[in-house]
């Protein structure tokens, strides 16, 4: 899971950053809205955390952009607004939810896991294909009820597949998946990670070679 953060405050994004990827998701941080189309066209984030107070160009300017342009990812607001009716603006113009500041970074984790499964249909916090089953909320991974341990890079590449099951998946996507601002991941690291999580999870992880393509992960249920 990846999540983009655009805020100008340095102390908040930072923050929002730490304790995100302490739940085990990526996160990428932006400091004004000019840049954030760019970052957006090509689809590799999951959910977007927005500031409406930037420089240069405001936030519900970035959010009607991205909707104009039929661009879905979940959005949620993070915002000094506070008023009702600017509240009300936010959801209206397609953000998915909306956080006032100051807001405890406890409760951050608990509306991106919400938004997140609200928009990926997920009946719970649990990823599962056939004996295969990863909690979001503990990452925990087991096969048949018993817990199998992966390293976190592994464990991401896993959850894009997961999250993914049935789609034919390049390399370059799954790396673009897991990487961020600070660390590029390169298609032969994809292989490595892959060919370790097939050696530690057997036939459960239904994962494919499809030559001269990428990935897939079969539907085992």
């Amino acid at each position: 899971m990846k999540i983009l953060i655009i805020e100008d405050n340095a102390i908040l994004a930072h923050g929002l950053k730490t304790v995100i990827e302490e739940i085990g998701y990526r996160a990428d941080v932006l400091r004004n809205g000019e840049q954030a189309a760019s970052y957006m066209k090509n689809g590799q984030y999951d959910l977007l955390m927005l500031d409406l107070g930037l420089p240069g160009v405001d936030g519900i300017e970035v959010l009607r952009n991205l909707r104009k342009r039929n661009n879905q990812i979940p959005v949620i607001i993070i915002s000094a607004r506070d008023r009702l009716d600017q509240r009300i603006m936010g959801l209206d113009e397609g953000a998915d939810d909306y956080l006032c500041k100051p807001f405890p970074l406890e409760e951050v984790v608990a509306r991106v896991r919400a938004v997140i499964r609200r928009s990926r249909s997920f009946a719970d916090n649990r990823l599962k294909n056939g004996e295969l089953e990863l909690c979001l909320t503990s990452r925990v991974l087991t096969i048949k009820d018993e817990e199998v341990v992966l390293h976190r890079r592994e464990m991401a590449v896993l959850e894009y597949f997961l999250m993914n099951r049935g789609r034919l998946l390049s390399k370059d996507q799954v790396a673009d998946s897991i990487a961020s601002f600070e660390q590029d991941v390169s298609a032969s690291a994809i292989e490595t990670y892959v060919s370790r999580i097939r050696k530690k999870l057997g036939a459960a992880a239904g994962i494919r070679t499809v030559r001269g393509l990428g990935y897939m992960m079969d539907n085992l249920d």
